[in-house]
């Protein structure tokens, strides 16, 4: 008899393959909006709007492969000092095309251009992106990154003047978010914001460790996510 299929095993594989079709579909995007920019903007617009949408739904795949590793004990993280100037950049620069067609200004202010933190790059990397690609859905065209320390850590914001995170949103996450609150009825599970805190509590100096905090902008609404790392 042969052995039994290890479903775990077959999922990661199956998310791997798709992430790899996507890369794909992504560069032919990529290659045909760089053609008819100049002479179709419309079309152009329209064809970076998909491209977001394949960077959520690849987005979605990365936090089920790592959820998954996490539950395995098979996820280890890769701490090192990196100035975090870098890590903003290398999460930005896969959407300056998509910006640029949608209209949307992006600014990146940090209080020390040299600051720098231990942490997993790729990982917070990661979560960046994943944040980047939900405020460019929501944002009516203005995107802003702001990076300081305080004496409990490195906080990094991203701010949008969009219409907000409705109150469920920032209820989810006033605690420690838990799966089984996960949601499938409204288009939104919060798996994306699950998988975030995940990766903020792996960023800790003793007994304290990170966290994400959902958050609307006092003046003029937008909603304004931030990631804290101890």
């Amino acid at each position: 008899m042969s052995n039994p299929v290890d479903m775990h095993t077959i999922m990661a594989a199956t998310v791997h393959d798709v992430k790899n079709a996507l890369s794909l579909i992504d560069n032919e995007l990529r290659e045909v909006i760089d053609s008819i920019t100049e002479r179709e903007p419309g079309s152009a617009m329209k064809l970076n709007r998909l491209r977001l949408e394949a960077g959520w739904i690849n987005n979605d795949l990365v936090h089920m492969l790592g959820l998954y590793r996490m539950n395995t004990d098979i996820f280890r993280p890769n701490f090192d000092e990196v100035l975090i100037e870098d890590v903003i950049q290398d999460a930005t620069s896969r959407y300056q095309q998509t910006l640029a067609s949608l209209g949307i200004n992006l600014g990146i202010e940090l209080e020390d251009p040299d600051t720098a933190w231990v942490i997993d790059p790729v990982l917070i990397e990661g979560v960046l992106a994943n944040i980047l690609t939900n405020s460019i859905r929501y944002t009516a065209d203005r995107l802003d990154f702001r990076v300081f320390e305080t004496d409990v850590g490195l906080c990094i914001t991203l701010t949008d003047n969009g219409a907000g995170y409705p109150d469920k949103m920032m209820n989810f996450m006033s605690e420690t978010p838990d799966p089984g609150e996960l949601s499938f009825q409204n288009g939104s599970t919060g798996l994306g914001l699950y998988f975030c805190q995940q990766i903020a509590q792996l960023h800790r100096q003793g007994e304290t460790q990170g966290y994400i905090r959902l958050t609307n902008h006092p003046e003029h609404g937008g909603a304004v996510f931030m990631l804290w790392l101890s």
